[in-house]
Parts: C-alpha cells; structure tokens; sequence
C-alpha cells in the first residue's frame, strides 16, 4: 500500500509551468520544426540570406559528425565573403553546435577541415571533392553541378532544402530522422 501511494503521489507531482522547455532537446527541435515546417513555408516568404543561415544552422544541430571531429576546436564553418549568405553565417558566431562556437572563415583560407563548407551554386564544382567529414551546404542547384549533402532551394518565394543521404554518409555525417522528414527531398 505505501509503495503504490509513493507512486501515485510521484505521478500526481505538478510539473513547474514550462518545465518541458528547459530541456534542450525539446527547445532545439521546437526551433527547428519552426523554421524548417511546412506550415512555415506556406507563411515565411524568402527572407535573404537570415532565414537560410538559420536553416544552415538548424541543419548543422540535427547533424551527426564522425567521431574524429575534433570537439576541442571551434565548429568550423567555411565560405566566401562574396557570397549572398556571408553576413548572415557571420551573425552566428559563437553559437553553440554540438558545444563547440559556430565559426565562420573564409572558405581560401580555411582551416584543413570545416565542419560545414557553404558554396554558391556558381562556384560549386561539377565533381564530389574527396570524401572528408564535412557538411557540403549548396545554395541553389543547377545540372551538372555538385549538389552537396543538403541543398537549398528557392521554391514560390520559399526555402525548402534538399538532403542526399548517400552524399552524407560518403563523408561520414548522419541526419536526424526528424530532420529528414522536413525536408522537401531526400536521396
């Protein structure tokens, strides 16, 4: 009788008002259902370069890296600045990815690896680079030209995004289930 008391009295306990909130998980993917939604596509016209660096960045939190990914080194985030999306990457910096701050170079004089590599659908190679545990992010696609892992696409006025799995796994990443479900394709 005491231990079915003790029970019901466990379960009866109020939970402070917006105590779900405090855990991370649940934060995290209630900002990524936010912006990578359906529903707000339907409301959410094309922003510039905010709205896809906040994909980028959502992207990269639902993202597994290999186990040598250096977790004692800033998440290395690589493009040009000539690119549309620079000041938007750059207003990231320090975010947290995985614990590490979100840092964003210049994709000429990067460190050896970037944990994400952004690149303009104009300057995206026509040929996979070698496999090396990094996020491939291109922004727009075109025939004939390097689509990346994930691929960001203007759709009516809209940011959908694009995952090829097998690019992923080439180079070692792994996407979230829950990530993959918003997305608008997937290979």
């Amino acid at each position: 009788m005491v231990t079915a008391t003790r029970h019901t009295a466990r379960l009866a306990r109020p939970r402070a008002p917006g105590a779900w909130w405090h855990n991370g998980w649940n934060a995290g993917w209630l900002a990524l259902a936010c912006i990578l939604s359906p529903a707000s596509h339907a409301q959410a016209p094309v922003q510039g370069g905010a709205l896809k660096a906040a994909y980028i960045y959502n992207i990269a939190l639902f993202t597994t890296w290999p186990g040598s990914a250096a977790p004692d080194r800033p998440f290395a985030v690589c493009a040009r600045p000539a690119h549309a999306l620079w000041d938007s990457l750059r207003k990231l910096e320090g975010k947290p990815v995985n614990g590490r701050p979100w840092t964003l170079y210049d994709a000429a004089s990067a460190p050896k690896v970037c944990d994400i590599t952004v690149l303009a659908v104009e300057v995206a190679p026509s040929r996979a680079p070698e496999p090396v545990a990094t996020l491939y992010v291109v922004d727009g696609n075109a025939a004939g030209k390097y689509a990346g892992a994930v691929t960001l696409v203007d759709e009516e006025e809209h940011v959908r995004f694009d995952i090829d799995t097998r690019e992923a796994a080439r180079m070692g990443l792994k996407f979230s289930s829950r990530l993959l479900r918003l997305a608008r394709n997937v290979l």
